[in-house]
């Protein structure tokens, strides 16, 4: 064969090797998962990082931001990517969810408030092992840079927050230790929205949870679709008044379900601006599998510090009052199907 056939034989398979490789990196999907421990699987090890030697650990994002390997998120499936989410992390999953997170952590800041100080940094305290400190964890909106430098776009954003700016955690810990804020006289249902509303009058919720979405969708791109999960009700009907208080399951579930409607309010707010966006029930899918209950889908309170707690000396693990592992696939199938159906309609 001449020299010259050779060469074009070549050049014929590189190009048709090139052809098949941007032909893959097209078909392949991207989602982006965001927001809280309820999206970064606090509570469900092993987590990312979890193995390293605690020096290391201790600083590592992934370990302090409690995310985990067997989280809801990288359960998801896409049309043309073989097998979970879990299975494609920096290819077609960019997993930047963390425990703890607030609204304040997804902001888009403007020049002004940075030049104010101020930051959507996650602080993050360990005292584990003889280690203690501080780390900060990046804004989660710095991993559409990732993207950005791998040439991708997002297809699907999923992000679960609010329940930490509206002090879920907080009400749950005083009521079983006996000093929750319930106020005598009135109905669970008063005691909820109540609740609910001083949290919403103190804190300016709705306005910086439609702050995220719209920030979350400038970054994203016009391509992208935002999922927004809402939160399950926690308690188990009958979880019993030795351990709560009377009515606590009522007051604390009506406040989630009050929140939840919030939610969906904010997130039709969105959309009649032209934002792709939805709202995802999860309500239903763990009716009857709150926290001590006979099947539960939600992880009991803990009074001992876990293994991969960041506190080893808390009084309350991190763990508690969040998803366990069939709550975490419940929370995968109610996304799935949003995001099946959301492709069928592509």
């Amino acid at each position: 064969m001449k020299k010259h056939s050779i060469f074009a034989c070549i050049i014929l398979l590189c190009l048709l090797c090139a052809r098949v490789s941007f032909a893959g990196a097209e078909g392949g999907k991207v989602i982006v998962s965001l927001g809280d421990s309820y999206s970064s699987g606090e509570g469900i090890e092993p987590f990312y990082g979890q193995d390293m030697d605690l020096p290391e650990r201790v600083l590592d994002p992934d370990w302090l931001a409690h995310r985990s390997m067997e989280c809801w998120p990288g359960m998801l499936t896409l049309p043309a990517v073989d097998g979970p989410m879990k299975d494609h992390r920096g290819e077609n999953w960019f997993f930047a969810a963390a425990s703890g997170a607030e609204t304040g952590q997804l902001f888009r800041l403007s020049a002004a408030e940075i030049a104010s100080g101020a930051s959507a940094e996650k602080e993050k305290e360990y005292n584990r092992g003889g280690f203690s400190g501080k780390a900060m964890l990046p804004p989660q909106l710095d991993v559409f840079d990732e993207l950005d430098a791998k040439g991708l776009k997002a297809d699907y954003v999923t992000v679960t927050i609010g329940g930490n700016d509206i002090g879920f955690a907080r009400v749950v810990s005083t009521s079983f230790l006996g000093m929750s804020n319930f106020l005598p006289g009135s109905t669970p249902e008063e005691q909820a929205a109540l609740l609910v509303q001083r949290a919403y009058e103190a804190g300016g919720i709705r306005d910086k949870i439609l702050r995220v979405f719209r920030d979350i969708s400038s970054r994203a791109g016009s391509q992208a679709w935002i999922i927004v999960p809402g939160y399950p009700c926690i308690l188990a009907d009958d979880c019993g008044e030795d351990l709560f208080p009377e009515n606590s399951s009522e007051i604390m579930n009506g406040m989630v379900r009050l929140f939840n409607a919030e939610l969906r309010d904010i997130v039709e707010d969105c959309r009649a601006e032209g934002m792709n966006i939805c709202f995802v029930s999860v309500e239903e899918a763990f009716a009857g599998h709150g926290a001590y209950s006979e099947d539960p889908y939600i992880n009991p309170v803990i009074l001992a510090p876990q293994a991969q707690d960041l506190n080893e000396f808390t009084g309350f693990s991190m763990y508690s009052m969040h998803p366990n592992q069939k709550g975490a696939a419940a929370y995968a199938r109610c996304v799935q199907e949003m995001i099946d159906r959301l492709e069928a309609e592509r």
